[in-house]
């Protein structure tokens, strides 16, 4: 088994990733390559081959921060990552490699973003999941199949006058006005909006905005970006005052309509806390659970501090970040969220 870390652009790799059944965006070299560009990360794009030929891949990116420590992340600002292999011996060399190169940048820990745990003895995490929504070409195929209250939701949000409107990077600034006002509320410092650019310029076609407008206001959004036939939407919002008129209802089902006709197979709603409000309001929809396994590697002695909303040692921070002026959390979110990735 040979590995080595990716140097330049790789048709081979490229085309290795499209045939893995697990892959998303953010297993491309591209995203790596992105995060580097915008952020100023280090990646280590793995690789393993055997007798010349590809059979796995490990994206790997160094997230250093005063605040929260010094990582190793697969992958930054996305719900998956981790190892994609064609056996479990290439599983194995690129995660023996990657705690070789932790070791060597002295992490506090690294972290895998996979659906299926590695049989190794690490620290594991299973309070998120992903739901999905498989589609058909015909929109109406999926329509039939929500359920009664859901299609009913969506046919009062028409009849609240909302509607929806997509496009590209030239609704950027609507989805992020709301977005921002939002994650505040929430007490969740902000992305940059260079993020959401970035997605967009470095895949051309595959990231798209959707707005839920009720009397020319911007209520709701949702940013989507596919890949290998999967919709991915991993940032949305709603204004609190429209919560009656239902705009995420609206804002997704126009959402899957237009996937559907565009041939995409899935629909990924992202990430939510089991019991959560996010994860009844998916559940809702029918939609099937991804677990993520999210998986940890420590150095030997050294215990794992994750940073989490509900830990009491971030919830008096959390009240207070809600309190900040708006402006102010748009300025300083994109600072901290950026070691949060």
């Amino acid at each position: 088994m040979e590995l080595s870390i990716l140097e330049s652009p790789s048709t081979a790799c490229e085309d290795f990733i499209q045939q893995m059944a697990g892959a998303r965006l953010c297993h491309t070299p591209a995203w790596t390559r992105m995060v580097e560009e915008v952020f100023g990360y280090q990646g280590y794009y793995l690789i393993a081959r055997d007798n010349g030929h590809i059979c796995g891949v490990l994206p790997l990116t160094h997230v250093r921060s005063r605040l929260f420590g010094n990582r190793l992340v697969s992958q930054p600002f996305s719900d998956y990552g981790g190892p994609l292999g064609t056996n479990p011996a290439a599983l194995d060399a690129l995660y023996d490699r990657a705690v070789e190169i932790a070791t060597q940048l002295r992490c506090d820990s690294m972290e895998l973003r996979g659906t299926v745990p590695l049989p190794h003895d690490l620290h594991l995490r299973t309070d998120k999941v992903s739901m999905y929504l498989p589609l058909a070409p015909d929109p109406q195929e999926v329509w039939r199949e929500l359920r009664h209250k859901t299609r009913n939701r969506v046919r009062k949000a028409e009849k609240a006058g909302l509607t929806v409107r997509a496009g590209g990077p030239e609704l950027l600034d609507e989805f992020y006005g709301v977005w921002t006002i939002r994650m505040r509320e929430l007490g969740t410092p902000c992305y940059p909006r260079k993020l959401f650019s970035a997605i967009m310029e470095t895949f051309p076609g595959q990231g798209r905005i959707f707005l839920a407008v009720q009397d020319d206001t911007t209520v709701a959004v949702l940013f989507a970006y596919t890949f290998h036939g999967w919709v991915q939407c991993s940032w949305g919002a709603a204004l609190r005052g429209y919560d009656a008129a239902g705009p995420n209802y609206i804002l997704n089902w126009k959402a899957i309509e237009g996937y559907c006709a565009e041939g995409m197979k899935w629909f990924d709603f992202g990430r939510s806390t089991i019991g959560s409000g996010q994860h009844i309001f998916k559940q809702r929809w029918g939609a099937n659970r991804i677990d993520l396994c999210w998986q940890y590697w420590t150095p030997p002695g050294k215990e794992l501090h994750l940073a989490r909303p509900e830990d009491p040692k971030y919830k008096r921070k959390t009240e207070m970040w809600k309190k900040l002026p708006l402006r102010v959390t748009r300025i300083l979110g994109p600072r901290i969220s950026c070691s949060l990735p």
